[in-house]
């Protein structure tokens, strides 16, 4: 395949997604090697042209690639919206573009249905109270936000019951001690 059929298929892929051989980006890949090896033998007048059809197969492969990519995309959003796309050319997807439209239609419906189809239950986290000490607290501190969300103005000689993380950071820095309370 050279770089005037190439071109062609490029245009062609703006309208749809054009029928192409399924090995198309091997024979590509192929051809850029074959330069590639080429360039590194080639003299100053070759190695300009050689580096230019390069560059040039490239940007094509690359601009070939996003095309049908993105024709692809929208085709499987369409579907999960319960929409036309308006691509056409389903059918002319080789085997790799054909997996790809199904596993990306599968994780689109997948999200579809967590996202739009899920209940408040599901949504909602349940955050277990955190276990409390009770402490006496030896000197005044300032005012500070619990584990629990809840706000602690503790002064000398408050006995309380605050979060486990709270009150074992108070008596560590022995600011508190730990009451402990017989049953």
């Amino acid at each position: 395949m050279n770089v005037d059929e190439l071109l062609i298929l490029l245009e062609k892929s703006r309208e749809g997604i054009q029928k192409i051989d399924e090995d198309l980006f091997v024979q590509i890949n192929s051809r850029i090697e074959e330069l590639k090896e080429m360039r590194k033998n080639a003299d100053e007048a070759d190695f300009e042209r050689i580096d230019e059809e390069l560059r040039t197969l490239k940007r094509i492969q690359k601009r070939i690639f996003e095309l049908r990519t993105i024709k692809i995309i929208n085709m499987a959003w369409a579907e999960v919206c319960g929409t036309e796309s308006g691509i056409e050319g389903r059918e002319n997807m080789i085997s790799a573009e054909r997996e790809f439209y199904s596993s990306f239609l599968k994780l689109l419906k997948e999200y579809r249905e967590r996202i739009v189809k899920a209940s408040p239950a599901e949504n909602t986290e349940i955050n277990p109270e955190p276990e409390r000490i009770l402490v006496r607290i030896k000197q005044d501190i300032p005012e500070f936000e619990g584990v629990d969300g809840k706000t602690y103005k503790l002064r000398k000689e408050d006995v309380v019951l605050i979060p486990s993380l709270n009150a074992n950071a108070l008596i560590k820095s022995g600011i508190a001690e730990r009451i402990e309370v017989k049953r």
